[in-house]
């Protein structure tokens, strides 16, 4: 026997069929990222602290001798140069001979010295003569002691021709020496051979300078002036050696100002180890001073720049983790950015991956 389906069993069967097929689900919501342990505990993360804040300014200058540690030559007699044993740059030893002259004067002074040791040998005489003659009854006292008298000014007039002598080289011949008084490089070299040389010359026949230390001499603008004190630290390069940083410390400003630059100098004091700096070299500095203004400062390498801002990843205890905290920088220096706005001391910052992560937060928002 057949079975037959009613046709309203079969429509509404039907019925619903469609229905079912024609209904929506509701589409999963994305899950949002966070930051996890794990990648965590690879970040680098730095706190922004309060740093006094050092003001930097940038100016130029150039490397001169050390004054204090120079030493400038005028011979002390006339005369004519007859030999020059050194050169510009050469490094001389305290006493070497750094040329010889031929001065009549020279000649003068060794004269004066054998005459007054004769002068000596005779008053000598005269005198023990005398004594001998007073012991003997043969003479006053008086005698005796005007010849003993005059053998001591001879041996004071003996002295005093001996010590010129001396000071002006002590040779016993016209030749005059020009010796180094102090050990030190030739940075200066005036004598020439048959150079006729006079006692009212202005300029040394030679300048010897010790360059184990040297001055930076540096030009300071007027904008500059107020923000420069002795004692603010200085970082130098120079063109010849451009990685390289020399440090030195400013000990003297001079309150003038130059009237065709209009520009004031300050000394720097700087260690010139292995005779790297050497006179006249153009100088690069960088001049840091400790202020009494403190800001929050962090690692520059931590901040992002985007679309003209700035931002920082702050950690948060709260879901994803971290934040995105845009800052305002003050200035950078030091491999520090000081902040004006947007972080406060103490703030755990995310230094390293932080684009990536930045963009991460960025694509969520």
């Amino acid at each position: 026997m057949k079975r037959y389906i009613p046709a309203a069993v079969f429509i509404i069967s039907m019925t619903g069929l469609i229905t079912g097929c024609g209904r929506r689900q509701e589409p999963e919501k994305p899950v949002r990222w966070a930051l996890s342990d794990s990648l965590l505990r690879t970040l680098v993360i730095d706190t922004a602290t309060a740093q006094p804040m050092d003001a930097e300014i940038s100016l130029t200058g150039k490397i001169t001798e050390n004054e204090d540690k120079t030493a400038r030559i005028f011979p002390m007699v006339s005369g004519i140069v007859t030999a020059v044993k050194v050169h510009s740059g050469d490094f001389v030893q305290k006493g070497q001979v750094l040329a010889v002259m031929k001065s009549p004067e020279m000649a003068g002074f060794t004269a004066d010295q054998r005459i007054s040791a004769s002068d000596m040998q005779t008053a000598r005489r005269n005198m023990e003569v005398a004594e001998s003659f007073y012991k003997s009854g043969l003479n006053s006292r008086k005698d005796y002691e005007e010849a003993k008298s005059n053998y001591d000014k001879a041996v004071a007039a003996y002295n005093k021709s001996s010590a010129v002598l001396e000071i002006n080289g002590g040779a016993h011949h016209a030749g005059y020496m020009v010796k180094a008084p102090v050990p030190g490089f030739i940075i200066n070299k005036k004598a020439a051979e048959n150079m006729q040389w006079r006692t009212d010359n202005t300029d040394p026949i030679f300048v010897i300078a010790d360059l184990n230390n040297v001055w930076a001499m540096i030009n300071v603008f007027e904008s500059d002036i107020a923000s420069i004190r002795e004692g603010d630290q200085v970082q130098m390069t120079t063109l010849s050696y451009p990685d390289k940083i020399f440090p030195g410390k400013i000990d003297k400003i001079y309150s003038v100002l130059d009237p065709e630059t209009k520009v004031m100098k300050a000394r720097v004091v700087v260690d010139n180890p292995g005779f790297l700096l050497k006179p006249e070299m153009f100088v690069r500095t960088k001049v840091r001073r400790r202020t009494d203004s403190s800001l929050v400062s962090i690692p520059s390498r931590s901040i992002i720049f985007d679309h003209d801002k700035y931002y920082v990843l702050v950690l948060t205890s709260a879901r994803p983790g971290v934040v995105i905290r845009e800052v305002k920088i003050d200035k950078t220096t030091g491999g520090r950015a000081f902040i004006s706005s947007g972080l406060k001391e103490g703030d755990r910052i995310i230094a390293s991956r932080q684009v990536f992560i930045y963009d991460t937060l960025q694509d969520q928002q």
